[in-house]
């Protein structure tokens, strides 16, 4: 049968437009949010000031040039990367907890932070460019990194024994 490649190669190209999987995160960017993230964790702080240490200076450094729009959102899209990759990681850790309940939750709210993020953020590119450097991607960022974040710290606790 000729329509299980045809659906096989429809969900591939559909996974390679994701905006998520849009880009592989660089070990030098990982490493940068990881370590700014542990220092966070080190003084009891939550860690949202990691959020756009790649993208922001990238963001700062394209400001001028031809097609700083388009490379503002490569630089977000370069730090989404990081958090999409840190985010799949702290789900996974906080369903291993060993709690049915908070399984669940995860899983559940899945579907609603999925929605938010492919809802809301679109709307940024519709907008006047400079508002949100790197409109729809920088919103993708800033809502993955969050979401990392708030998974880390549940993974942690359910994992804390």
């Amino acid at each position: 049968m000729k329509i299980i490649p045809a659906v096989f190669a429809l969900a591939i190209c559909a996974l390679a437009t994701s905006p998520a999987l849009a880009q592989q995160a660089a070990p030098a960017d990982t490493k940068t949010i990881s370590d700014c993230v542990k220092k966070a964790d080190e003084s009891g702080e939550f860690g949202g000031a990691c959020i756009g240490i790649i993208a922001d200076p990238c963001i700062k450094a394209a400001s001028g040039k031809n097609n700083d729009v388009e490379n503002s959102r490569k630089c977000a899209t370069r730090e989404l990367a990081v958090w999409t990759a840190l985010t799949s990681a702290a789900a996974k850790k906080a369903k291993a907890g060993g709690f049915k309940d908070v399984s669940a939750a995860v899983a559940e709210s899945e579907k609603g932070w999925t929605q938010l993020r492919d809802k809301l953020c679109p709307a940024f590119d519709k907008i006047e460019p400079g508002f949100l450097p790197g409109d729809a991607a920088y919103c993708r960022m800033q809502v993955t990194a969050h979401r990392a974040l708030l998974l880390r710290r549940l993974g942690d606790a359910v994992n804390e024994h």
